[in-house]
C-alpha cells in the first residue's frame, strides 16, 4: 500500500466494546463486519483495522475467514490487529496484497515471533512504544523503545518505509501530560528515525464530556506533528472534516478537489445544547447542611478537605467523620459519575481530597492509641501480558478511600503471584483488569488458578474488553464496569 500524507484507518472491525460485532464473530457471521467495512470505506477510510481477538472463539480461523470475506467486498488494505503468531500466519498466507501487521512492542519475545512473519509475507509492521515496564511517561522513554523496534525490524530485513511506530495515546482525563509526550515522541520518530507513525486517536478523550472536541483537536495536533495513520471512526463527521481540511491546508488535496466534493452541499450548524443546571447540581444534593468536609471532597479540594477534617475531628469522633461526611461525599461523586454529571478528572480529584482527609483521620486515631481497623483486604492486579493499568489504579484509589486495605500487584502479573498474594493476605475479594482482547485468556487462567488453589475469595473483573457475558464465560464471580461499581460490590461483600 502507498501512504502519502495523512491516512485514515477505520477502527470499527474490532470487537472491543462492540456487542453487535462480538456476537457476529461468535456466530461465524461475516456479513456484519463486511457491512462495517463497506460503510467505513464510503465514509472515507483508506485502510481497515481488523481484529478477531475474542475469548471463546478460534482467533486464527476467524481472522483467516475475515480476511477472505473482507477482501471480497473491498479493495482497501487491511491492518491485521493481532499478536497471535498462528492467527497472523494463516491470515498473511491468504492475503492478497501488502497488509500491515498491528503489532509488536519493545519486548524481544514479541519481536522474535512476529517480525519474521512480516518479512516472510512482505507485510508492514506497527511497533508499540511499550515494553514489560509499560508505557514510559516521557517522550524520551517511548523514543528509546521505538529505536529498539526499528533496529530489530531492520535486522529482520524490514525497511523503514514498512515500519510504523505507535507512540500510544494516553487518556487525558487521567494522564493529562501524556498528550504532549505522545506528540513529541511521534515527531522524533518521524524526524530522527525516518519511519512512519500511527495513533489510535479517540482514547485521548475517555472519561470527559463532548469527546469529539478533544478527539478532533488532538487529531489535528498529531497530524501537524507528523502522523501518517490515524486509527479512528471515519463515520465521525468532525474528525473526517479535520482530516479533509488538513489535506487542503498542506496541499495534499490539490485544488481542494476532495474537500469540495465532500462539502459542497453541506451547511454547518453551530447550535449546541447544554445540560440543565439542575442536573449538574444533583451531585451536591445529598450534602449535609453546612458540612465543610463533604463539600471539600465533593469539589475535589485537597487542602480544604484536610483542613475541614482537622476541624471536624476537634468536635467529632473519627468514625463519625468517616461515616457522616467522607463516605457520603464519595457516594455522591460516584453517583454523579454514573449519571454522567461528573467526569473522570473530577472523580480523581475527589478521591485525592478524600485521601487527604483520611490521612488526618488516621493521624487522629494513631495519636489516641486506638487500633486502625480495615473494612477488609482486597487484592487487585492487571493480568499477565497486559500493561494498561490506568483503570486498575483508579479502582485502587477509590477502594482505599472507602477504607479497604488494597494490595496492588501492578501490571503484567502472573497468575501464581495473584494466588500467593491471596493466600498470604487472606483477602476475600480479588480484582482483575484487562484492556486487550489478547490478555483475557490470561485473566481466565488467573481465575482458574485461584479456583484450583481452593481459596476462599470472590473475583471481580473489569476493563474495556470485558462484558458481563465475558465475565461469566471465564469464571469470574462479578463484572464491574467502573471504579464506582467496584466500590459498590466491595461494600456489598465486605461491608
Amino acid at each position: 500500500m502507498e501512504v502519502d500524507g495523512i491516512t485514515v484507518v477505520g477502527e470499527r472491525i474490532n470487537p472491543t466494546g462492540k456487542k453487535r460485532l462480538q456476537q457476529a464473530l461468535r456466530d461465524g457471521d461475516s456479513a456484519y463486519p463486511c457491512t462495517q467495512a463497506v460503510a467505513q470505506a464510503e465514509a472515507g477510510a483508506q485502510v481497515l483495522d481488523v481484529n478477531a481477538g475474542l475469548p471463546g472463539i478460534d482467533e486464527a480461523a476467524t481472522l483467516e475467514q475475515l480476511v477472505k470475506d473482507l477482501q471480497a467486498v473491498t479493495d482497501l488494505p487491511l491492518q491485521l490487529d493481532s499478536s497471535n503468531p498462528e492467527a497472523l500466519s494463516r491470515a498473511l498466507r491468504i492475503y492478497n496484497g501488502k497488509p500491515i501487521v498491528n503489532s509488536v512492542n519493545g519486548e524481544s519475545e514479541t519481536l522474535e515471533k512476529i517480525l519474521p512473519l512480516c518479512k516472510k509475507y512482505g507485510a508492514a509492521v506497527v511497533g508499540l512504544a511499550l515494553d514489560k515496564g509499560g508505557i514510559p511517561p516521557t517522550a524520551e522513554g517511548r523514543f528509546a523503545i521505538a529505536q529498539r523496534i526499528v533496529a530489530a525490524a531492520n535486522a529482520a530485513g524490514i525497511p523503514n518505509e514498512d515500519i510504523y511506530i505507535d507512540c500510544l495515546t494516553l487518556t487525558a482525563s487521567a494522564q493529562q501530560e501524556g498528550a504532549v509526550q505522545t506528540l513529541e515522541a511521534l515527531s522524533r520518530c518521524k524526524r530522527e528515525l525516518g519511519v512512519r507513525t500511527v495513533l489510535g486517536v479517540s482514547n485521548i478523550s475517555f472519561g470527559l464530556p463532548c469527546r469529539g472536541y478533544l478527539n478532533t483537536t488532538f487529531l489535528t495536533m498529531a497530524m501537524s506533528a507528523g502522523l501518517d495513520l490515524a486509527i479512528m471512526n471515519p463515520n465521525t463527521p468532525e474528525m473526517m472534516a479535520a482530516v479533509r481540511a488538513y489535506r487542503v491546508l498542506t496541499s495534499q488535496d490539490l485544488q481542494s478537489t476532495d474537500y469540495v466534493a465532500a462539502y459542497a452541499d453541506v451547511q454547518i450548524q453551530t447550535t449546541q445544547t447544554s445540560k440543565s443546571a439542575a442536573t449538574v447540581a444533583e451531585v451536591g444534593a445529598a450534602a449535609p447542611g453546612g458540612d465543610a468536609l463533604f463539600e471539600a471532597v465533593r469539589r475535589g479540594l485537597k487542602a480544604e478537605a484536610r483542613a475541614a477534617a482537622d476541624a471536624a475531628l476537634t468536635m467529632r469522633e473519627p468514625l463519625d467523620v468517616v461515616n457522616v461526611s467522607l463516605i457520603p461525599a464519595l457516594d455522591a461523586v460516584g453517583d454523579g459519575f454514573e449519571k454522567g454529571t461528573v467526569f473522570l478528572p473530577q472523580l480523581l480529584q475527589a478521591a485525592t481530597a478524600a485521601q487527604a482527609a483520611f490521612e488526618a483521620i488516621k493521624a487522629k486515631i494513631a495519636a489516641s492509641g486506638q487500633a486502625q481497623g480495615s473494612k477488609g483486604k482486597i487484592v487487585i492486579a492487571t493480568v499477565k501480558g497486559d500493561v494498561h493499568d490506568i483503570g486498575k489504579n483508579i479502582v485502587r484509589v477509590i477502594l482505599e478511600n472507602y477504607g479497604y486495605d488494597v494490595l496492588d500487584l501492578g501490571r503484567d502479573v502472573d497468575p501464581e503471584r495473584v494466588v500467593e498474594a491471596v493466600r498470604q493476605t487472606g483477602a476475600k475479594l480479588v480484582g482483575l483488569s484487562a484492556l486487550m482482547t489478547t490478555t483475557v485468556p490470561n485473566m481466565q487462567a488467573t481465575i482458574e488458578a485461584l479456583h484450583a488453589a481452593r481459596l476462599d475469595c470472590k473475583v471481580m473483573v473489569g476493563g474495556a474488553v470485558l462484558t458481563p457475558d465475558y465475565a461469566r464465560d471465564i469464571g469470574a464471580d462479578y463484572y464491574c464496569k467502573d471504579a464506582k461499581a467496584s466500590a459498590d460490590l466491595a461494600k456489598q461483600l465486605l461491608g
